[in-house]
């Protein structure tokens, strides 16, 4: 038949869920505070065989009425509408953007709907005569039902309407893909790995230095537990509640965890790296920021994770600290952005008038007691964070914020692990 529409990102994260396995104790980062992996294509009979279901051509007479009309533009549509927003990463709450380590997307995803369904049919993972038994639902849902990020259960409905559309009208439409696993033009995967070259482990410890040693600033509002937290009495407008909540759903709420981002998983309650379970919660978070495009890999400096909680309007024109140097930022870049919560990242000035650019100097290389142990247009100064009991030599006139740089740090390790 002809094309119906071009290949699209990706099934195969669908096929390992979203949810991250127990990982192993890697070293643990400076502050305490899983994925199954696609072992490439199978030489089974199945694999390599002509696919159509597994009866004959003519086996949808004999199927059940389910009011479904089979017809080519209904198939594309379906995909388009149910489906492609999932796998192509268009739908936010989608989990298409994270866990894709050692996925490559070229072993399921061809140039038609019906080349790739005849391909998952042909590896076992969709079943036409019984579809809600369909491993490939299976494996969505071993995805994390409490996840911020994406929906468990509306990705498992998607697929299952397609793997029933496609059970009703896949042998009208599709008819015989003669080795449907290589039926595609041959153009090289889309599949790629959110984190790139980078070891989970390790830079999962980069993050929990810069995010999640430091959540308690944020959590309150990016998280579910924030949003409940900020959810009380029953109301019929704005005037039966207090302050500046918001009467949404007959319900008082603070407008702040309302309306951000929930990309924080768990509790306020402090998270220790040691515990696993803490970990998974750490892991999870990550992947949830990730998914969110938080993090901008072409420029850093840029990425919403840092220039939304950084102080508004401030431009950083240089950044020193562990494992950072950026000896000179071009204007514009990494600019503080708007921020519906108050500034986090705002270097001890919490009332305008505020500084509008400057170099934001961390470093904690030569601790000092005395400005006259320190060089020629330095100071010492007291450290930010959990160190700020200690004193270091810095560039006279500079700011500081640990958080921020760590932040950057993690930003420019995913981004030389072409994340």
């Amino acid at each position: 038949m002809d094309r119906i529409m071009g290949a699209t990102a990706v099934y195969a994260i669908l096929l390992f869920g979203c949810e991250g396995v127990t990982p192993p104790t890697p070293p643990a980062p400076a502050h305490d505070a899983g994925q199954t992996v696609d072992s490439g294509p199978q030489t089974d009979a199945a694999a390599t065989a002509d696919v159509r279901t597994s009866a004959d051509a003519g086996a949808d007479a004999g199927r059940p009425d389910t009011g479904i009309i089979c017809d080519e533009a209904d198939l594309s549509a379906l995909y388009t509408r149910y489906v492609e927003p999932f796998v192509s990463g268009a739908q936010a709450q989608s989990c298409s953007q994270c866990h894709l380590t050692g996925v490559d997307l070229s072993l399921y995803v061809q140039d038609t709907p019906c080349q790739t369904m005849a391909c998952m049919i042909g590896r076992g993972l969709v079943d036409l005569d019984d579809p809600e038994s369909s491993n490939l639902l299976a494996q969505i849902m071993l995805g994390d039902p409490n996840s911020s990020v994406y929906s468990v259960a509306a990705e498992h409905q998607a697929m299952l309407e397609w793997i029933n559309f496609s059970a009703r009208c896949h042998n009208q439409l599709c008819g015989v893909i003669d080795n449907a696993c290589a039926s595609g033009t041959g153009s090289a995967a889309t599949g790629r790995s959110p984190i790139g070259d980078c070891s989970e482990d390790d830079l999962l410890t980069i993050f929990w230095d810069a995010v999640i040693v430091d959540r308690n600033r944020c959590v309150s509002c990016h998280s579910v537990s924030g949003a409940e937290r900020g959810t009380f009495g029953p109301c019929s407008s704005a005037a039966d509640c207090e302050g500046n909540q918001v009467c949404v759903g007959d319900l008082c709420r603070a407008p702040g965890p309302l309306s951000a981002p929930h990309f924080f998983e768990g509790s306020q309650d402090r998270l220790v790296y040691s515990n696993l379970d803490h970990r998974r919660i750490g892991l999870n978070t990550m992947y949830n920021i990730l998914a969110l495009n938080l993090v901008d890999t072409d420029q850093p400096l840029a990425s919403p994770l840092l220039a939304k909680p950084l102080l508004e309007g401030f431009q950083p024109t240089a950044v020193y600290g562990r494992g950072v140097a950026i000896e000179e930022v071009p204007a514009g870049v990494g600019v503080g952005l708007a921020h519906g919560g108050a500034s986090k990242f705002n270097f001890g000035c919490t009332q305008p008038p505020c500084r509008e650019s400057g170099v934001v100097d961390c470093r904690q290389d030569r601790p000092c007691s005395a400005h006259a142990q320190c060089r020629d247009g330095e100071r010492c100064r007291r450290a930010t964070g959990p160190a700020n009991q200690r004193r270091y030599c810095r560039l006279a006139r500079s700011v500081c914020d640990e958080t921020y740089v760590n932040t950057l740090r993690f930003a420019l390790e995913l981004a030389r692990c072409g994340g």
